[in-house]
């Protein structure tokens, strides 16, 4: 999940009129009020200046919205994915990567593993630097101070720090779940990896995990694949910069007490979801899979579950 960002300009027709407006009325003020010779420059340059760049932002995020809406469309009446080029690019993509396997020989080390990156070592050091330096106000006779950032950046190493020792994982197999079983069918999966994601298809349960959970799905519970689509929407000093797109894998389980659907999204790349939704075809044979797809667009930094 990401954390909402600050405030964000959304350029529509009537925010840039708002904009172009506030902008010409500041150029008025600082030629007629203020006078003097910065200011008239100040009117004079800059103002025009920043109403090109307004007319500039607002002209990108119009553009790339109504490519978005496009895409939209194609995404939704299944053009795009039923396209020649997109097949192509799907069987060249198939022929250079496959389904890969666990390196060893228990699923508690393999798990345990594969959360031991990179990044999150590289996340650790500046909190534990900034520990460091916060116990240098302790002879300056700040403790409070010094307590108080040795606690907060300690708490932020702490949450790196237990990524990386695979807490997740961990707190799973604590829980009540049959690990033998559940080995069987792990060791002998094959496995899709995107980013800190993976899906795992075994041969009685459907394994995955992200960042922060781990699943082991049966196969009798899941009644299909779908794809989901977000565009993420970044911004860069509050105007729209650039966008990607995110694809989910949505795995459809059926709760055994309640019988409601309940809804497992693990990020891949759009090859990989395709592959995960043939895969499990191969596994139930004879189901209606029919596949859904939904399309959601997101800022950058707004949640997504």
């Amino acid at each position: 999940m990401r954390k909402k960002d600050g405030f964000q300009f959304i350029m529509t027709r009537k925010s840039l009129v708002v904009y172009i407006v506030f902008t010409v009325l500041l150029g008025l003020f600082l030629f007629f009020v203020i006078g003097d010779m910065v200011g008239k420059c100040a009117a004079c340059i800059v103002c025009p200046m920043l109403i090109a760049y307004l007319l500039y932002a607002y002209c990108k995020e119009s553009k790339a919205d109504t490519k978005a809406r496009e895409m939209k469309a194609q995404y939704m009446n299944g053009n795009y994915f039923e396209s020649p080029e997109w097949h192509e690019k799907y069987v060249a993509y198939l022929n250079e990567h496959t389904f890969e396997k666990t390196k060893y020989q228990s699923m508690k080390l393999d798990l345990l593993k594969r959360f031991q990156r990179r990044e999150y070592l590289v996340k650790m050091i500046l909190p534990l630097f900034l520990m460091f330096c916060t116990l240098c106000l302790i002879p300056l006779g700040r403790y409070y101070m010094a307590i108080i950032g040795f606690c907060l950046f300690g708490f932020f190493f702490l949450l790196e720090f237990s990524l990386y020792i695979g807490m997740p994982v961990r707190k799973w197999l604590k829980g009540d779940i049959d690990y033998e079983e559940l080995e069987a069918s792990y060791l002998k999966s094959k496995m899709l990896f995107y980013k800190t994601n993976a899906l795992a298809f075994g041969t009685t349960h459907l394994h995955g995990f992200t960042e922060k959970k781990i699943y082991a799905i049966d196969y009798r519970l899941v009644e299909g694949i779908s794809r989901k689509i977000v565009r993420l929407k970044k911004y860069e000093d509050g105007i729209y910069n650039t966008e990607e797109y995110q694809h989910f894998a949505v795995i459809h389980v059926r709760l055994p007490k309640s019988g409601d659907i309940y809804d497992v999204e693990i990020e891949l790349n759009e090859f990989q979801v395709q592959m995960a939704i043939d895969k499990l075809s191969v596994y139930k044979i004879g189901e209606d899979l029919m596949e859904n797809l939904s399309v959601n667009e997101h800022k950058e930094n707004e949640a997504v579950i």
